[in-house]
């Protein structure tokens, strides 16, 4: 009997050594946990190693666009974990790269570190892309990239009242709709 029990957990388990498991926000709860919540446009991305050479780190230079809550300055520098630095890479589900020009909505707070760099809001959740729709509208999207389903079971949403994981979907929205939630709730708080 004992065995019966022990297996689902032991599945469940070996799931989640290999993807990011997250309990999904809300923009509002999102807007909540963060100090700075701009629209920006990625200028230059680098990589290096952490202080103790364990981790590989990318810093991305921002211009700020639009602040919708905090007080960010014109430029910011997001740190995220993964990247390639010295021949290595390491590579961390959930965590999307930006390339120059790509613009977002980031959701950030200070960085543990206190380095005077941001981090995201609740990994990939925070980092809403911003694209055009084929009729030509702003379109913000925190969703997973990729259309295999390896791709897509790389970030599993973890449903508490259930106790169930599911491929992340993230949320799509238009730019309008996502820039006036986040300011409403900024000026509720």
């Amino acid at each position: 009997m004992r065995k019966l029990v022990f297996a689902p957990a032991l599945i469940l388990l070996c799931a989640c050594l290999h993807a990011t498991t997250l309990v999904p926000m809300s923009v509002e709860r999102l807007t909540d946990i963060s100090s700075d919540v701009v629209v920006a446009h990625a200028k230059r991305s680098w990589s290096e190693w952490n202080a103790q050479h364990t981790m590989i780190v990318t810093y991305t230079e921002f211009t700020v666009d639009s602040q919708l809550k905090g007080s960010a300055g014109a430029t910011i520098t997001v740190k995220q974990p993964g990247g390639s630095a010295e021949g290595y890479t390491q590579r961390v589900a959930g965590v999307r790269p930006w390339s120059a020009g790509e613009s977002a909505v980031l959701f950030l707070r200070p960085a543990p570190s206190h380095d005077g760099t941001l981090v995201v809001s609740g990994l990939m959740q925070g980092d809403f892309r911003v694209r055009r729709s084929a009729s030509g509208e702003a379109i913000a999207d925190n969703g997973v990239e990729g259309s295999t389903n390896s791709a897509r079971r790389e970030v599993e949403s973890f449903n508490p009242s259930q106790r169930s994981l599911a491929p992340y979907t993230g949320n799509r929205m238009s730019l309008d709709e996502l820039q006036l939630r986040v300011r409403t709730r900024a000026q509720t708080r």
